[in-house]
């Protein structure tokens, strides 16, 4: 299940931005909701299918902006932002529910 609500919203999210990706993988990990490779294949953390939507999406489009930009840089949050204009919102409710779970 969480295979496919990732691989769904991820290839949805793709096709906005228009970046390409390699292999999705699901992972219980501990300390991170997801990781770009620099072979562009994606991991995320299955227990982002327990959040809202609006904040799997939030990690889906941090991950594919490391297909432009694989660092936090002032570029890579420009892309972030113009897929989702109101992501520091969704970054600071992600660290609360971070916390919680």
């Amino acid at each position: 299940e969480a295979e496919k609500a990732l691989g769904e919203r991820t290839a949805f999210f793709a096709k906005v931005m228009g970046i390409d990706y390699g292999r999705i993988t699901v992972r219980n990990q501990k300390t991170r909701w997801g990781s770009c490779s620099a072979k562009g294949n994606l991991n995320f953390n299955w227990k982002l299918t327990l959040m809202p939507n609006e904040l799997l999406d939030y990690v889906v489009v941090h991950e594919l902006a490391h297909r432009t930009e694989m660092n936090h840089s002032r570029n890579f949050w420009r892309i972030v932002e113009q897929v989702l204009p109101d992501y520091q919102e969704r970054r600071r409710r992600l660290k609360e529910m971070s916390n919680k779970l």
